[in-house]
This record gives structure tokens, C-alpha cells and sequence, in this order.
């Protein structure tokens, strides 16, 4: 029963240190992308004016892809933007590796490309999907070179996250996977 004890104590202690560390690891991390938002911005756009003309409805909206790609800059090494959802959360993940390939920003930030210019009705169903070329285009403009982009978006077909019809992409199966 002493083993035990002293284990347990061991472990709570563990615990304890395992705890604080990821702490830090969060706030390092959120730093990073807070500086990475900043770097991006936010888009303001008039969605509506009352009758009279004396209210203004505004929306700020974050741009997805250019918060990703600014984020890729800042994170620490080994950390990769996973995912940006519709209400401005990330996920980031930990690669585990010393340096995050290339590859692994560049299909995080064709998602968000992907994610920010498909458009729903008012029933959630998709009413319209960038083309290819608007994606290639808008990764270049983020920095990623144009043979990776096509590449990444090729990747992103073959690991059912994206279908290319038409000349335009759509969200797959796998597209909000994390």
C-alpha cells in the first residue's frame, strides 16, 4: 500500500507539471496568433441599413486564410494551424517534429481559402465554391508558391477534403476533419 501512495503521489505531481507546461504552451501559442491576427486584420463590411437611414449594421469578419498564413509565420516551430471554424477558433496542432513541413501550412491555409469564399443559403446548403484559380491565386498572394499550391490542392483532392469539379473546389467528406 506504500507503493501506492507514493506512486500516486508521483503521479499527481506529474500532473502538476505536465499541467503547468501546457499553460504555458497556451499562452505562448496564443500570443503567436494573436500577433498573427493583428498582422491579418479584419474585413468591415455595411450589411444593412435601417429604413429611416439612422442605423448602420456592420459585420467585422476575419479573414481566414490571411490569419493562417500569418500565423504559419508566428507559431513556434513544430506547431501547425489545423483548422480555422466559421466563429474564429483555430486549431493548432503540435507535429511533434522539429520543424512543421511546408506542406502541412500550405494545406492548412488552401482550407481556409477554401472555407472562406464558399458561400451558403440561408438552409446551411453550399451556394457557391471558389474556382481552382481563385484558390491558386489567393495562396500565391498569401505567399505559398504556385507548383506547392497546386500540389497542396491536388493532396487536398486525393485525401477527400476538397473535390475539383469543373474547375471549381468544393468542401469533401473530410473537410472540416481535425
Amino acid at each position: 500500500m506504500e507503493a501506492y501512495v507514493e506512486l500516486a503521489a508521483e503521479e499527481r505531481a506529474s500532473r502538476r507539471r505536465k499541467d503547468a507546461v501546457l499553460d504555458a504552451v497556451g499562452d505562448d501559442l496564443a500570443a503567436a496568433v494573436a500577433a498573427a491576427a493583428e498582422d491579418a486584420g479584419v474585413t468591415v463590411e455595411v450589411t444593412g441599413t435601417s429604413r429611416d437611414g439612422t442605423q448602420q449594421t456592420l459585420r467585422a469578419r476575419l479573414d481566414r486564410a490571411a490569419l493562417v498564413a500569418a500565423a504559419a509565420e508566428r507559431l513556434p516551430d513544430g506547431f501547425v494551424v489545423q483548422h480555422v471554424n466559421d466563429d474564429g477558433t483555430l486549431t493548432v496542432q503540435w507535429d511533434e517534429r522539429a520543424s512543421v513541413p511546408d506542406s502541412r501550412h500550405h494545406a492548412a491555409l488552401l482550407k481556409a481559402i477554401v472555407a472562406e469564399e464558399t458561400e451558403f443559403d440561408e438552409d446551411g446548403l453550399i451556394a457557391g465554391v471558389p474556382t481552382r484559380a481563385a484558390v491558386l491565386a489567393r495562396a500565391i498572394e498569401l505567399g505559398v508558391p504556385e507548383d506547392a499550391a497546386e500540389t497542396g490542392l491536388a493532396r487536398l483532392e486525393r485525401l477527400d477534403m476538397v473535390d475539383i469539379d469543373d474547375g471549381r473546389v468544393y468542401p469533401d467528406s473530410n473537410f472540416s476533419k481535425r
